[in-house]
């Protein structure tokens, strides 16, 4: 199984997420910060259930999708995997989101 890494920027992204949708439902807040973490829990044991990025297409670079929100994370080893960013799907890619 794979350890699961949250960058810095990630973990803070998802926390802007959470304070952005609790502005209208705290309730629906937390169902969707709870999904989005379950479902990266899932990369611990198969790390390319997400797809390849489009924007990018290299085989470690991959992203989950969770409601309207992209989750990219990098295979960094068959042990360690990197959630790099959570960014909501209509904004364009930024490469940038895929630096640690």
């Amino acid at each position: 199984m794979a350890a699961l890494i949250w960058t810095h920027k990630a973990a803070e992204q998802l926390e802007q997420v959470r304070v952005f949708i609790a502005a209208d439902s705290p309730t629906q807040a937390r169902r969707v910060v709870r999904l989005i973490v379950q479902k990266t829990r899932e990369l611990r044991a198969h790390p390319r259930i997400g797809r390849m990025i489009p924007e990018v297409r290299q085989d470690q670079y991959r992203e989950l999708l969770v409601f309207s929100y992209r989750i990219f994370y990098r295979m960094v080893s068959a042990d360690e995997v990197h959630v790099l960013a959570v960014v909501h799907g209509r904004r364009s890619f930024d490469p940038h989101w895929l630096q640690q």
